[in-house]
């Protein structure tokens, strides 16, 4: 009789242990932060404040910043209300990169910089375009060399480096996880280019890529395609071409509907889609709004968002998308789980509680 009483309050015990486990929240096992086009401040912004109360959070952890990482305006362009340069070295510029750069004291995460089109000062010369890009990845690099907290902080926090392309695969997560850097303005000024050399180029990057994802895809890792220009996405960069983007191909390079970005995106979508894969998320800024897209099985993030707005205007999806676009600055984050994926979206409307964006429609 007292071993059946014994037996009956352990097995009480256990039932009541269970459930409580049941109902403890899951915990990531690796997290993923994602901002854009943060260049725009002297100061680090609200947002980016944000961001900084996030990653102290959790070390195992990483951030991209998704490009367009310094704006600056011209002596030309200032007449016209233009940015169109990047980094200078100048006392506004090292500012306006420092103010994102702030944010990683005291993390033990890992931290990249990406290159955008105002990286490259929106330039069409390789050789001029490279001296300004290289000019800004040695000043992050041998800033966050001092950073010792981060986890890279030494193996290279400018990815893609030197000007190339890409693709440059790292896996995190204990393998479960891997991010691809690409440099899609590199990519658009090859694409322009009616050389032999140019189409070399493009054959070697896509068939690297490729064999990254193929990679990538045997191993059963989530995938992500870290970059600057979106594959899809709506808002100033988005629209008909206008009459300047037509003439002077700098502009033109910046909007999905010209030729050279058009075939970059295509062939990029293309690659990504014959994964047949629901667990591929591409990721970029450009475009300064919060977006988040799903169609045939792939998740497009935009995260342009962190330091400046543009309004994208109210109305559908492309045909066959399921999308939720957000007017107000913020980041984006990717919880990784054993099984599954959440993709929260942090703005200043309300930034004490983030929306769990993934799937918003069903993900159909």
């Amino acid at each position: 009789m007292k071993f059946i009483k014994h037996f009956i309050i352990a097995f009480c015990c256990l039932f009541v242990l269970a459930n409580a486990t049941a109902q403890t929240p899951e915990k990531p096992t690796f997290k993923l932060y994602l901002v854009g086009d943060a260049g725009e401040g002297d100061t680090t912004g609200a947002t980016l404040r944000d961001l900084h109360t996030e990653l102290l959070k959790d070390s195992n952890s990483a951030v991209v910043f998704l490009g367009d990482n310094c704006y600056l305006k011209t002596f030309i362009s200032s007449l016209f209300d233009l940015e169109v340069g990047g980094y200078n070295g100048g006392k506004t510029a090292k500012k306006r990169m420092m103010g994102q750069m702030n944010i990683l004291r005291g993390y033990k995460g890992s931290a990249y910089f990406v290159p955008g089109n105002h990286d490259w000062w929106n330039m069409i010369d390789l050789k001029k375009g490279e001296k300004r890009l290289r000019q800004e990845e040695d000043f992050v690099e041998d800033t966050l060399k001092t950073f010792t907290s981060l986890k890279n902080h030494d193996k290279g926090t400018f990815l893609p480096s030197k000007g190339n392309a890409g693709p440059v695969s790292l896996d995190f997560n204990n393998g479960k996880t891997r991010i691809i850097f690409i440099d899609t303005y590199r990519l658009i000024i090859e694409e322009g280019r009616k050389r032999k050399s140019a189409a070399t180029r493009l054959d070697s990057f896509y068939h690297s890529l490729e064999t990254q994802l193929k990679d990538a895809t045997s191993k059963h890792e989530k995938i992500i395609v870290v970059a600057h220009h979106p594959i899809h996405a709506k808002g100033k960069h988005s629209g008909p071409l206008i009459f300047w983007e037509r003439v002077i191909r700098r502009f033109g390079d910046n909007n999905p509907n010209y030729p050279p970005y058009n075939k970059m995106a295509v062939h990029l979508d293309s690659l990504l889609k014959m994964q047949n894969r629901p667990d591929i998320y591409y990721v970029s800024g450009h475009e300064h709004s919060l977006e988040y897209l799903y169609s045939d099985s792939l998740h497009y993030i935009i995260s342009g968002a962190g330091s400046k707005i543009d309004k994208v205007k109210d109305g559908s999806c492309e045909n066959g998308f399921e999308c939720l676009k957000f007017n107000e600055e913020g980041f984006f984050e990717i919880d990784f789980y054993g099984h599954k994926e959440t993709v929260l979206m942090y703005h200043r409307k309300d930034n004490s509680i983030p929306l769990d964006v993934h799937c918003v429609s069903g993900c159909q």
